[in-house]
């Protein structure tokens, strides 16, 4: 075979390791800059969870304005007005009429909420976003009893 070329196998080698750390490169940029993460409360936790631990935060331990920064959206859609727990020391209770429901994304809680002695039927709908694990949007509905 003439004119065939040969490469030394040291060369083969420093070209496996430079292949090798490019592949390691990649994956640390994927990984570590690419993706912007946003760390949130539902990284590691199903939908239903993450909104039982809220609920916990704002309603048994009356932290409701650090869980609302804490979980939900900074750019979230609601009607703040219609969330007075959503602040520290509220003295709002709730006590859940049937378990959580979810599908997907979507949770919706149906509570009793009791607020200032005036107990009234809401049905909260909760969308949780995609990236981070934060609530995006919150719906309630307020029963007309």
């Amino acid at each position: 075979m003439s004119g065939s070329q040969r490469i030394s196998e040291r060369t083969l080698y420093i070209a496996s390791l430079v292949i090798a750390a490019l592949f390691l490169v990649n994956i640390y940029y994927q990984l570590h800059v690419a993706p912007g993460w946003q760390w949130g409360p539902a990284l590691d936790k199903m939908p239903k969870t993450m909104l039982t631990d809220f609920r916990d935060e704002v309603y048994a331990n009356a932290k409701g304005g650090w869980a609302a920064g804490e979980y939900i959206a900074s750019d979230a859609k609601f009607d703040k007005a219609l969330f007075p727990e959503f602040v520290d020391g509220a003295q709002v209770k709730s006590e859940l009429l049937q378990p959580l429901v979810g599908d997907g994304r979507t949770v919706v809680a149906i509570h009793k909420l009791t607020d200032a002695g005036i107990e009234k039927t809401v049905v909260d709908v909760y969308r949780i976003g995609p990236r981070g694990g934060r609530i995006d949007s919150i719906q309630r509905y307020v029963s007309q009893e």
